[in-house]
């Protein structure tokens, strides 16, 4: 288990800030052609890892995470409001679903210096929404962006693997393939795998058995031994 120092021994956190890192895969078979935007809750540019993040605010709001002692399938958001236009083109041109984000909390002394962070969340952004209020004051628009990311283990248990049982799924990789041929000739008919027979069969001795039992040679009773 992962021991945070900043409240190891004080569970009342009272300077801290939320750093996220969001990676935007512009080419899925490309790794390398990648956009990443930093920015936190903070109200000067910190640098972690190596990675510098633009200072927000409050227009940063990110949601809770979930915190467990095993990996679970937790859900998040974060919203950035204020913002003008031409960032909303981030939004919309960019793939923004199906990015990677990466929420980081960092904490601070009683004298505003960032003393230690914790890795929060990892997961994938699965939705966004864009909301937009006018401000009639100054008669601009005031735009939030709100995403909403679900972890990695929520993703891969919603992930479907596998072919259906059909020709077209599997000859979609090798035209050849002739597995499925036949299953439409029997996609109809029940098969209860694993249970007994509803109607045995019945060998010759048991026949003449039954046979003698009920007379049913001729209409005459008869007697005789099966060898």
């Amino acid at each position: 288990m992962e021991v945070i120092p900043a409240v190891a021994s004080n569970p009342l956190v009272l300077y801290n800030a939320e750093f996220v890192k969001l990676t935007v895969f512009n080419d899925v078979s490309n790794s390398a052609n990648v956009d990443i935007y930093t920015f936190s809750s903070a109200y000067k540019p910190e640098s972690i890892n190596g990675q510098t993040y633009t200072p927000l605010g409050g227009l940063l709001a990110v949601g809770v995470q979930q915190r467990d002692i095993r990996a679970t399938s937790a859900d998040t958001s974060l919203s950035l409001s204020g913002i003008d236009g031409n960032n909303i083109y981030v939004v919309l041109a960019k793939k923004v679903k199906g990015s990677q984000l990466e929420i980081t909390r960092g904490f601070y002394d009683a004298n505003g210096i960032l003393t230690s962070n914790a890795h929060r969340f990892t997961g994938i952004v699965t939705s966004y929404n864009i909301s937009e209020e006018l401000d009639t004051s100054s008669d601009s628009d005031n735009f939030t962006v709100t995403l909403n990311a679900s972890s990695f283990k929520a993703v891969l248990e919603n992930r479907i693997a596998g072919r259906k049982t059909n020709p077209s799924s599997w000859q979609y990789f090798n035209s050849t393939d002739s597995s499925m041929n036949n299953i439409y000739s029997i996609s109809d008919q029940d098969s209860d795998f694993g249970k007994p027979p509803l109607k045995k069969d019945v060998t010759s001795s048991t026949a003449a058995t039954e046979n003698q039992q009920t007379g049913q040679s001729g209409g005459t009773d008869m007697s005789y031994q099966v060898f």
